[in-house]
């Protein structure tokens, strides 16, 4: 817990002083992505249909620090990733999904050519909804929750310049030890997503 308020605090001064960097005059950038990301763990073997992957979604927005570093934010959404099988005589299906906004930091070596490559690891805060349904044939039975956290996430990036102001840009982001381990457990995501980015 005292990890999660220390992590929660640097986020939130780090937004804070992002206005800054833009007041200065250095160059700002914003993109979309969409890709899938995979639930590590989550089809153990032992479900009747599981499917562990789901479409992922981001929109985010950064500034550059100088040549090698950014500081970027975050918003992605993580569609329903979905499980089913039989326990006891009951069916029972169970879905969730995922909301995070995320603080990073890019570091890269200076733009070469058209290409750029870079490594990040920053924070996120993370909301997962549940929904479970179990069924006897005769009635069925809903319950839905949710739970939400801080955790780390680190990947790796590589853009393409098509343009002065656009880059197609490339991630694969590894979102470590997302969920409750009191509750239903910790999971890591990977995400590997594509999209377009703009300068400004």
């Amino acid at each position: 817990m005292k990890l999660n308020k220390t992590a929660l605090m640097l986020s939130v001064a780090a937004i804070a002083h992002a206005p800054a960097y833009a007041a200065e005059g250095n160059p700002g950038y914003f993109g979309v992505s969409a890709g899938q990301a995979t639930v590590d763990d989550f089809c153990d073997g032992t479900e009747a249909s599981c499917d562990d992957s789901a479409l992922a979604l981001r929109i985010y927005g950064g500034t550059e620090l100088n040549s090698f570093a950014n500081l970027e934010f975050g918003y992605r959404y993580i569609d329903d990733v979905e499980a089913s099988g039989v326990i006891d005589g009951v069916g029972v299906a169970a879905a969730v999904n995922g909301h995070f906004v995320d603080t990073t930091l890019q570091l890269g070596m200076p733009e070469s050519g058209p290409f750029k490559v870079f490594t990040k690891a920053g924070l996120m805060l993370w909301r997962l909804n549940y929904e479970v349904a179990a069924s006897n044939g005769f009635q069925t039975l809903s319950v839905s929750d949710d739970d939400t956290g801080v955790a780390f996430r680190t990947g790796l990036g590589m853009s393409y310049e098509i343009s002065e102001e656009i880059r197609l840009r490339a991630d694969w982001d590894l979102l470590l030890n997302v969920g409750d381990e009191d509750e239903l457990g910790e999971t890591d995501i990977n995400v590997f997503s594509v999209g377009p980015e703009f300068r400004f």
